[in-house]
């Protein structure tokens, strides 16, 4: 089995707002290997501030999350968050639209700026992390990952990621094995356990067998 694919996550801007076709298709989305899914992450808006902004800068970010046109889609967020800049769900949906046009710096930016905006939540950073790997920088795509993790250590996509990346990288340690672990805990896809499950002996012998090397003498 090749390396496992991720998904996307979606901001609901309201309560009870369903995932709409543009990001289910953004689900299916992989950086190689077979298909599975994921769950959305789902953050409500806050509504304390009802000024004319931000009324129209949601108006325009449900807009947006409602349309079936990609280019629309980009055009209503970049719109939403120029109505109102701390709305950090139309930040983070607009970095997903534009990481799946492979425009990884501008997707960056975006995911960066949610992230600020919401410094406890995990999901921009790892969206960030996602970002930077589908864009070939693997190392910085961990940074994130851990970083995600951090905020919420029991993030599974974060998990994942990071074992997966520390992998790639043939930089495992015990760190990698306690999340290894603790992704295997907690996973619900029976594709992703299988995965996780294939890689725990692997991760386990190299962590175990590290101490036992014979190392030469010093002259």
């Amino acid at each position: 089995m090749g390396v496992p694919p991720v998904s996307r996550i979606t901001y609901s801007l309201r309560a009870g707002l369903s995932v709409t076709p543009i990001f289910i298709a953004l689900l299916s989305l992989a950086v190689g290997g077979c298909a599975t899914g994921r769950q959305p992450g789902v953050v409500r808006i806050p509504i304390e501030d009802q000024s004319a902004r931000v009324v129209e800068a949601r108006r325009l970010a449900l807009a947006a999350q409602n349309s079936k046109n990609t280019d629309e889609a980009i055009a209503l967020y970049r719109r939403s968050v120029e109505a109102y800049r701390d709305l950090a769900p139309a930040w983070n949906n607009l970095g997903v639209l534009l990481m799946e046009r492979q425009q990884y710096l501008d997707a960056a930016e975006a995911f960066t700026t949610a992230s600020e905006i919401q410094p406890t939540d995990a999901r921009p950073l790892y969206n960030l992390g996602l970002t930077w790997e589908k864009a070939g920088y693997l190392r910085d795509a961990l940074r994130h990952y851990i970083a995600a993790l951090g905020r919420d250590p029991r993030y599974q996509p974060a998990l994942r990621g990071a074992v997966r990346a520390e992998q790639l990288l043939g930089d495992v340690s015990e760190d990698t094995l306690h999340r290894l672990r603790a992704a295997l805990g907690q996973e619900q896809d029976e594709r992703w356990r299988a995965w996780l499950e294939l890689q725990r002996p692997q991760v386990e012998q190299e962590v175990y067998a590290a101490p036992m090397r014979v190392r030469e003498p010093q002259r």
